[in-house]
């Protein structure tokens, strides 16, 4: 019996220490999440080393306790307030040895940092916080009141919808101010990214850029430390070389596999596929600061002039929908699909004229390397637009820039054309505020640098609305701004899935992931 015992303790301890190695498609551009609107950050960094108040629980669109335990809305919908869970401890590193746990202070801080540029916290995030700025976050908070240790409440200027998504938002996972203070004391506040500190289910012990981030298990994490001690997220930006490391066994999870690679894997014993519950767009955004593409004739033909359905079956081999509006239909409301059109060469080429070239012009279009969850080929994509541009007579260069680069560069207007994506929550606020608001010219992810004041109005009256069929005509007002403006394109809407090795159980999608680590075990 003693022997029995000892040999399956044996296997336990061996089963966790069996690492687990998620294949990803780029590198993070950093461990704080509220500095990114970049899905490969938030997989590197959010749900693995921190916490949010609130969090998604697998399965449909809802909301479950994380570090608060429970919170309640005022009649007017101005104040929140938050009652905090007791005991959680924030991670002990070789950069931080915390001497208490997490309290109401450090959501105080997680808030103000993002909301006040002259807060200290500011100084940690030279580029700003993307979902804070382009949702004009700075007007939202009357006030952020620490009423006890474990009580906060917020108190509003207008109410506004979409806070509790924003709150299970890795933007909005909580910091710790006391190793916030010991950065800035060192002079060092922007190493908050570089160097992280959460409550979360595990620890990162490296990153290696270009190669890989090593993470081991939090042994203090308030919900009990992981079952799998140590994690490895391998940037692997092949497409090709990523599905054959899970072919073989190298990688046991990804979610960014080409749709022409899923047959491999569909015929690969060991692994599985479980579809995401993500809205999943791509897109294709012109710069409208730079002529031509100052003139929406111009944006409107070379538009009118892909062909969706091309790209649908040869980048996603058919495993995805042609755009038919701006923003996904896996949206919970504010979408009206108009019916999907083949490509109108004769049209595009009157709007051209009409624009004053009929002879077409040449332009470049800046392209990442690799694949995402959003496009699996950006370079096949690009080469398909080039073709169609071709027919009415733009010529089209392709220079591919790093992905990382391509964002810093697009965010300061630099890129003349480039192809995008967006994945994550069903709230529509997300998507729209950080594509297509003026706020997001500068501060977000609007790579078109366009910027109407109609449509910000129409935005800021959907997040003050507080009737779910108010904020849905908004939208789709928005929608049908964006489809006459043209200040960028959406090609298809992903159905992405997450591809894993059936030893490792707990996979399960919530709205705005493709797993929850903690949950992840070996059979």
């Amino acid at each position: 019996m003693l022997r029995t015992a000892l040999v399956a303790t044996l296997l336990t301890a061996f089963v966790s220490a069996k690492p687990l190695v998620v294949c990803a498609d780029a590198d993070p551009d950093g461990f704080d999440p509220a500095q990114s609107a970049n899905v490969t950050t938030h997989a590197a960094a959010a749900f693995k080393l921190y916490n949010n108040l609130i969090e998604y629980q697998p399965g449909p669109f809802q909301f479950t306790p994380s570090l608060a335990e429970q919170w309640s809305l005022s009649p007017d919908g101005l104040t929140y307030t938050f009652k905090l869970r007791h005991g959680v401890k924030w991670q002990t590193t070789d950069w931080f040895k915390p001497t208490r746990d997490f309290n109401a202070d450090d959501v105080l801080y997680t808030i103000e940092r993002q909301i006040d540029p002259n807060h200290p916290g500011a100084k940690g995030a030279p580029n700003g916080f993307p979902y804070a700025l382009s949702g004009d976050w700075k007007g939202l908070f009357k006030s952020v009141d620490k009423i006890d240790d474990y009580t906060v409440r917020l108190t509003l200027n207008k109410p506004y919808s979409p806070l509790l998504e924003r709150f299970a938002h890795p933007a909005l996972a909580i910091v710790s101010v006391e190793y916030a203070n010991q950065l800035t004391k060192a002079g060092t506040p922007t190493q908050i990214s570089s160097q992280p500190v959460g409550t979360g289910p595990y620890i990162l012990r490296r990153f290696d850029k270009g190669a890989q981030a090593r993470y081991d298990a939090n042994p203090t994490y308030f919900r009990g430390k992981p079952a799998i001690d140590k994690l490895v997220i391998a940037t692997v930006t092949d497409p090709a070389v990523r599905v054959q490391k899970l072919l073989a066994g190298e990688c046991q999870l990804a979610d960014n596999i080409k749709p022409q690679d899923l047959p491999k894997v569909a015929a690969t014993p060991h692994l599985a596929t479980t579809p995401l519950r993500i809205q999943s767009s791509s897109q294709l955004f012109f710069n409208t600061t730079r002529k031509p593409f100052d003139d929406k004739r111009v944006r409107a033909a070379l538009a009118l002039a892909i062909d969706r359905a091309a790209i649908v079956r040869t980048v996603f081999d058919g495993r995805a929908q042609i755009a038919t509006s701006p923003y996904s239909p896996r949206s919970l409301w504010g979408v009206d699909a108009v019916p999907a059109a083949a490509p109108d060469l004769a049209k595009a080429r009157k709007l051209l004229a009409d624009a004053g070239y009929p002879n077409g012009f040449e332009a470049e279009m800046w392209v990442r390397p690799g694949g995402s969850g959003t496009n699996p080929n950006f370079g096949l994509t690009a080469q398909l637009i080039q073709s169609d541009w071709a027919k009415i007579g733009v010529k089209l260069k392709l220079t591919t820039v790093e992905w990382v680069e391509l964002v810093k560069r697009a965010r300061a207007g630099d890129a003349p054309i480039m192809l995008s994506g967006w994945s994550g929550a069903l709230d529509p606020d997300g998507f729209y505020s950080n594509l297509a608001s003026c706020d997001a010219t500068h501060n977000g992810y609007n790579f078109a640098q366009w910027c109407s004041i109609k449509v910000d109005a129409e935005l800021e009256a959907a997040r003050i609305a507080t009737l779910q069929v108010t904020r849905d005509k908004l939208y789709r007002d928005v929608q049908h701004i964006l489809q006459d403006e043209v200040p960028f394109t959406t090609l298809a809407y992903a159905e992405p899935v997450v591809v894993y090795d059936r030893s490792l159980l707990g996979v399960e999608p919530t709205a705005n992931d493709s797993y929850k680590v903690e949950r992840l075990h070996w059979k």
